[in-house]
């Protein structure tokens, strides 16, 4: 009888793709291919660069696919868009992602900046429900992380309770909260509900300290020791902080 697969067996990590070119893809690709390294996490201004069609050539090639790409949106106009044009944005993430394969994309509402809480709040929702039909039908989450992802506060929307409580409470499987987890190995603290949403698709990041891989790599070890107690399956993106 085969026994079954520990949660560590289920995890799916992800590590940030560096390159910018395709010379440095191809030798990165070899680099994660002895590393067994099988998804990646791609940023939309690799995408520009490189292009679609070299990025997933060169990743198929090695065995490695795109789980999430980032980063779009800014719906309450602090990342300097308008409503309609980061919601457009947003639709153009979704068509590349799909073209890559990638079952996430990581969304950044914006901060509430002048706004009430109320008007921000319901426009970050209005938001991501204009973009839930596209990504639905590409079969692709909306990740909304609990914290910065672009290294300041522009870019996240803290609702008055717990983010991921917020996402239930839209009682879409679409969009899923991405936990941005940062601090000192051992030190770290995930909000109350991670292992119920992270099993149903969403995602943790971890984001130790901006551009220090060592620690975030220790950091993830240690997370990853700890989901192994634990009886779910799902998804690691051990991302940066950019």
């Amino acid at each position: 009888m085969d026994r079954p697969r520990s949660a560590i067996a289920r995890l799916a990590v992800a590590r940030p793709l560096r390159s910018f070119t395709a010379d440095d893809l191809i030798t990165e690709a070899c680099q994660l291919q002895k590393l067994q390294v099988r998804h990646v996490a791609v940023r939309r201004q690799q995408v520009n660069v490189i292009g679609e069609h070299t990025l997933r050539h060169v990743l198929d090639d090695h065995g490695i696919r795109i789980s999430c790409l980032g980063f779009a949106g800014g719906f309450t106009g602090a990342l300097g868009l308008s409503y309609q044009n980061a919601v457009s944005d947003v639709q153009k993430a979704i068509a590349v992602a799909a073209e890559l394969g990638a079952g996430r994309i990581v969304i950044v509402p914006g901060e509430r900046g002048t706004h009430t809480y109320r008007h921000a709040e319901r426009t970050v929702r209005d938001g991501l429900a204009d973009c839930i039909e596209s990504a639905s039908a590409h079969q692709i989450r909306l990740l909304v992380p609990t914290d910065t992802v672009l290294g300041g506060p522009s870019d996240c929307f803290r609702p008055q309770r717990s983010l991921l409580q917020w996402v239930d409470d839209l009682r879409c499987d679409t969009i899923r909260a991405m936990v941005v987890v940062r601090g000192a190995s051992g030190a770290f603290r995930l909000p109350r509900g991670w292992r119920e949403h992270v099993a149903s698709g969403g995602c943790i990041r971890i984001c130790h300290r901006c551009r220090n891989y060592a620690e975030n790599a220790r950091l993830l070890q240690s997370i990853l020791r700890f989901l192994g107690h634990s009886d779910i399956g799902t998804s690691v993106d051990g991302g940066r902080c950019d």
